[in-house]
């Protein structure tokens, strides 16, 4: 979601209380990890970008929702960033009471604009803590950067068929001048590393907000013909963290072989970049810009002979009446 620096600087002393490294401790990896039954056809609905806000529409936004969760019946819901934005601590409770009342498993992390509101930086985790269904593991006083960096292990029986690693790509960087997106950090990538090296390496696939410089590699080799194994289009410039990392390689090594993110509201590509898949959510809501054609979910599904690819995703598409 784009926005100009007036908006960040108002909300600058929220996102700096998020960051104090004041009593910080490190944890087990095992301490981030929430675990689901594997089944073949495993459905994750992706959504994102909702933008709630106090202004929002709250019943008629609700209600396309509820029709779209009630239609696609997933095994999980992932919410992936900028789900708030201007909001309240009475649009939060609605929201996440509303996503818990279909009692399906959720899970949650951050985009640029969820903590700039009227609560604490830490209120979202805290209330999440209250719900049935969530999946979050995060503690408020580690040592990682961000809000929202756990896994998800999908089992069958006691092995681990899948791993859905749930990263917050944070806020904002101040470049001197202006502030840019900020990226996922070294120690967050380190993270998912000692996760694999203590949970074991299995097929994994990565949910976050801010895409990473590769997506728009991927879509400048799409314009140019040199990929030819994609789906969907971009109708806005991606925007990307402020500086390129090596966390698509990093994550690779680690079994990662699909990313999924939000942030550009009328993108919904799927590319397939150097064999593992590089993937736009569907924006969810018209709250915010938005391409009134282009408003739904997506589905990732996994199956239980392992293949994966891009016919493995779909972008659905549902009329806001």
């Amino acid at each position: 979601m784009k926005t100009n620096s007036k908006v960040i600087l108002l909300c600058l002393p929220l996102f700096l209380s998020s960051c104090s490294l004041s009593a910080k401790k490190s944890y087990p990896v095992s301490d981030y990890r929430s675990t689901l039954p594997f089944k073949d056809n495993f459905k994750i609905m992706q959504l994102t970008d909702l933008h709630f806000s106090v202004q929002s529409d709250y019943k008629r936004v609700t209600n396309y929702l509820s029709l779209n969760i009630r239609s696609c019946n997933p095994n999980l819901i992932i919410l992936t960033g900028d789900t708030f934005m201007d909001s309240s601590k009475n649009v939060v409770d609605n929201v996440l009471n509303f996503i818990d009342s279909f009692n399906i498993p959720f899970a949650f992390t951050y985009g640029n604009h969820d903590k700039q509101g009227t609560y604490g930086a830490d209120y979202i985790n805290a209330y999440l803590s209250k719900t049935r269904n969530s999946l979050l593991r995060d503690y408020s006083d580690d040592v990682l950067f961000g809000d929202a960096n756990y896994f998800i292990d999908l089992m069958e029986g006691k092995n681990t068929k899948y791993r859905l690693y749930i990263i917050d790509s944070n806020t904002y960087h101040f470049n001197g001048i202006n502030f840019d997106y900020d990226v996922i950090h070294d120690d967050q990538i380190t993270h998912l590393e000692e996760i694999e090296q203590s949970e074991g390496k299995v097929p994994s696939l990565a949910f976050y907000h801010i895409p990473l410089y590769e997506a728009d590699d991927a879509y400048l080799e799409v314009e140019a013909g040199k990929i030819t194994e994609y789906k969907g289009k971009n109708f806005e410039k991606r925007a990307v963290g402020y500086k390129r990392t090596d966390a698509f390689t990093r994550m690779k090594n680690i079994g990662v072989i699909g990313h999924f993110y939000g942030h550009d509201h009328i993108n919904y590509t799927d590319i397939m970049y150097e064999g593992v898949t590089l993937s736009y959510g569907v924006k969810s809501t018209p709250e915010i810009y938005n391409n009134e054609d282009l408003l739904g979910y997506k589905t990732i599904t996994l199956k239980y002979d392992m293949n994966y690819d891009l016919t493995n995703i779909e972008s659905v598409v549902v009329p806001y009446e």
